[in-house]
C-alpha cells in the first residue's frame, strides 16, 4: 500500500495556513479596518508559505499517482530489497544504460513516446526535480523569477498570459489614472492597457560522457551526473534568460526592449558615477540584484567614492560576494567582458516570467565511444522565458525607470 503519511501531513499544514489567513481577514473585517503593516507582512508571508505547500503537494500527488499506476511503493534505503521504484535519478540513468528492458522503465518510455520523444525515457518529476533544485547561489534568474510549472496534457503548448502594458511612455500601473473629484462630479474613465505575453517552451539539450565503470556504480552516478547536469542547466538557463535572442531560445531580460542602457563615462572603465547612474534608473521597491563579469573585479575592488572610501568591500573570509550600494552582487560567466555593454547590470527578476515545458527526458548511447568504454548521456527539456514588461515605464513624476538596467558603452 502506498505511504500517504507525507501527503496527509502536507495537507494539514496547508489547511492550518489557510485557517490562519482566514482568521486574520475575518478579524480585520469584524473591526471594519484594513491590515496593519505588521499584519500585512505576516499575511504576505503566509501566502508564500501556502503557495510553496501547494506546489509540494502537487509534486507528491504526482509521485503517488505514478506509484499507484505501477502497483508499487517508493523504495527507501531502509528497504533495499523492494524493487518497485528507483532510488534516485542516478539509478534511472544506470538502469536505462545497463538494462534497457527493465520493466520499471516501460511506463517512462511510453510517456516519452507520448511526448513525441523517440529512443529515450521520461524522467518523472520526483527524480528530475533534483536537477532543477537550483538555489539563488547556483543560478541567478530562475530562483528569483516567476516560474510557471509544466502542467496538463500539453505542457509544451504555447501559453498566453495577460500582462499590463508598461511599455515606453506608459505609467507604472499600465495606463490606469487616478483623479480626485468633487462630490456629485462625473467620474472620469480610466483605460488600463493590457497586452498578451506568449510563452512557447523551446527544447534545450545537454549531454555528458561518463565511463561505463561509473555507470555500474549507481550512487556515484547520482552524485556526479546530477551535480554536473544541475550546474550546466543553471548556466545555460542564466545565459538565455539574461541575453537570449527570443527566437530559438528565451528572450533575455537584458537583451529585450524592457532593458534600459546607461552610457558609461569612459571606454573600458567602470566608475562610481556609472554605478550611481545605473541605480538611479532602476525600478526600486523590488528585489534588485547586480550581475557582473569577473573581469571587472580589479576595478571594482579598488574603486573609491569622492571621500576616498572603497565602494565594494566583500568579506575576505568568505566566498566572493557581498553587496554593492546595498544590493547583492553575483559574478557570472554569462555577463560579457569588461568594456562590453552589460558587463555590469542591475535587475529585478520578479519582472521575468519562465514557463517550463515537458521534461526532463534522457537518452544514453555508447555507439560513438564503444571502444573507449564510455557512454554519452543526453538530457533534454523544454523552457521559455520573457520579461513581464515590454519597455521602461514612467513614474507619476515623469521619471523613467526599468527593472532591467545595464551599463553600456560611452556615447559618441
Amino acid at each position: 500500500m502506498i505511504e500517504l503519511k507525507n501527503l496527509i501531513e502536507l495537507r494539514k499544514k496547508l489547511a492550518a495556513k489557510k485557517d490562519e489567513m482566514r482568521s486574520m481577514i475575518q478579524g480585520a473585517q469584524g473591526e471594519k479596518r484594513g491590515f496593519t503593516d505588521e499584519e500585512e507582512t505576516k499575511f504576505t508571508a503566509l501566502e508564500g508559505e501556502a503557495r510553496d505547500l501547494e506546489t509540494e503537494i502537487k509534486m507528491e500527488e504526482r509521485a503517488q499517482a505514478l506509484a499507484m499506476s505501477t502497483g508499487s511503493t517508493k523504495r527507501t534505503p531502509e528497504d533495499p530489497q523492494h524493487e518497485g521504484e528507483f532510488r534516485d535519478f542516478g539509478e534511472i540513468v544506470a538502469t536505462y544504460r545497463s538494462n534497457p528492458n527493465d520493466p520499471r522503465l516501460k511506463e517512462y518510455r511510453e510517456l516519452a513516446a507520448g511526448s513525441n520523444v523517440t529512443g529515450g525515457i521520461f524522467v518523472p518529476p520526483q527524480y528530475s526535480q533534483q536537477l532543477f533544485e537550483i538555489s539563488a547561489e547556483q543560478a541567478i534568474v530562475r530562483p528569483r523569477a516567476v516560474v510557471i510549472p509544466a502542467e496538463g496534457t500539453s505542457p509544451d503548448a504555447s501559453l498566453t498570459l495577460p500582462a499590463l502594458d508598461q511599455g515606453t511612455g506608459s505609467n507604472n500601473f499600465g495606463g490606469v489614472e487616478v483623479t480626485w473629484i468633487g462630490e456629485g462630479d462625473e467620474k472620469p474613465e480610466t483605460d488600463a492597457k493590457f497586452r498578451d505575453l506568449t510563452l512557447n517552451p523551446h527544447e534545450v539539450a545537454a549531454h555528458i560522457k561518463v565511463t561505463d565503470k561509473l555507470l555500474r556504480n549507481a550512487p556515484a552516478v547520482n552524485e556526479v551526473v546530477t551535480r554536473l547536469f544541475r550546474g550546466a542547466i543553471a548556466a545555460a538557463e542564466d545565459q538565455a534568460f539574461l541575453y537570449g535572442n527570443g527566437t530559438s531560445k528565451p528572450l533575455g531580460a537584458l537583451n529585450s526592449p524592457a532593458a534600459k542602457v546607461v552610457a558609461r563615462k569612459t571606454a573600458n572603465v567602470i566608475t562610481y558615477l556609472d554605478i550611481v547612474g545605473m541605480l538611479a534608473q532602476a525600478k526600486l521597491g523590488g528585489n534588485l540584484v547586480w550581475t557582473a563579469s569577473q573581469s571587472i573585479l580589479p576595478q571594482l575592488l579598488t574603486m573609491k567614492d569622492d571621500s576616498g572610501s572603497l565602494i565594494f568591500q566583500p568579506n575576505i573570509a568568505n566566498a566572493l560576494g557581498g553587496t554593492l550600494l546595498g544590493y547583492p552582487i553575483r559574478f557570472t560567466e554569462s555577463s560579457p567582458i569588461l568594456g562590453t555593454a552589460g558587463d555590469l547590470a542591475l535587475s529585478d527578476f520578479g519582472y521575468y516570467v519562465i514557463k517550463d515545458g515537458a521534461g526532463i527526458f534522457i537518452q544514453a548511447s555508447d555507439a560513438p565511444l564503444f571502444t573507449q568504454n564510455k557512454t554519452i548521456i543526453k538530457a533534454f527539456w523544454n523552457v521559455d522565458g520573457k520579461p513581464w514588461v515590454n519597455g521602461p515605464f514612467t513614474l507619476a513624476n515623469g521619471y523613467e525607470v526599468s527593472p532591467f538596467v545595464k551599463l553600456g558603452v560611452p556615447q559618441p
